[in-house]
């Protein structure tokens, strides 16, 4: 029999793009699935259409279950959904993005002929909101099985939902409660960090999955200075949270977050110097 896959999903106010991500996963070419969706406290149609979406999906064989709670962010709706996961392997998606027909088949694959790695990525697409394709070069001849930790930390490689599966096993043997630790900022870090310290990673330099990045989404939003300086303290303490599950050395990681801390509030006070100081020419011009 093969193995059920369980599948994460936050919605928020995704109700633009939600059927698209649907019928990628009604479209599938693999068997079996089970669907976690969580509506995050959404405040347009995106649970009806979650609800309406579930009944035909079930009748398709794909098991469904649809959670919802206060608006609490990614990691809450993931948090909600990992203690009703029942699949021997796991993904986790965006509601706005999307997947080829056979991205889950072609990762499942991969995972049983590999019993020795306990994740694989994809290749993918990034795409804005007119479907134009977006160049994102990562790191070029990437070997089939890496380690992939230090790249994952570093932001060599993309931290993109939807480009991995993992084995549950291994992410509950990293997380017994099965809870990532809490944060505003993602939840990308704490699913891979952990798994990537562990073991090997297997990739597949094929695009099986297309992320949008849209103009609301949280990486274009744009921030005042005090928004980011809050922001980059928050990613700080995401990864100082994530590295007591990791089997890496944890004094030198530690510093390295400082590290790159601090060239990030450096950069965003040079560049906010440079644009005030640019300001006030124009204004004497």
């Amino acid at each position: 029999m093969e193995p059920l896959v369980s599948i994460i999903v936050p919605v928020y106010n995704a109700m633009p793009y939600l059927n698209t991500f649907l019928d990628s996963v009604e479209n599938q070419t693999y068997a079996p699935l089970e669907l976690i969706l969580v509506d995050d406290g959404s405040n347009d149609d995106s649970f009806s259409v979650l609800i309406e979406r579930a009944v035909i999906m079930e009748a398709k064989g794909i098991s469904v279950q649809v959670l919802s709670q206060n608006h609490a962010g990614q990691v809450a709706a993931v948090n909600l959904a990992l203690p009703r996961v029942h699949g021997e392997l796991l993904t986790w998606c965006d509601a706005d993005d999307y997947w080829t027909e056979d991205s889950i088949d072609k990762m499942v694959e991969c995972l049983l002929a590999h019993l020795d790695v306990n994740m694989v990525r994809s290749n993918g697409l990034i795409k804005d909101e007119t479907e134009n394709p977006i160049m994102f070069r990562e790191k070029e001849n990437q070997p089939f099985l890496a380690d992939i930790f230090d790249d994952l930390f570093h932001e060599r490689i993309l931290e993109l939902a939807g480009r991995f599966m993992v084995r549950t096993e291994a992410l509950f043997a990293c997380y017994p409660n099965r809870q990532i630790p809490a944060s505003t900022v993602d939840q990308n870090p704490q699913l891979l960090l952990p798994i990537a310290s562990r073991s090997k990673c297997a990739y597949l330099n094929e695009e099986l999955h297309v992320y949008c990045r849209r103009s609301s989404g949280h990486s274009s939003t744009k921030r005042s200075f005090t928004e980011t300086m809050k922001r980059i303290e928050d990613i700080k303490q995401m990864y100082l949270s994530i590295l007591p599950y990791c089997e890496c050395d944890q004094e030198y990681y530690r510093k390295e977050v400082d590290n790159i801390t601090a060239t990030f509030k450096k950069t965003l006070m040079q560049t906010t110097v440079m644009m005030a100081r640019k300001k006030a020419a124009t204004c004497l011009e």
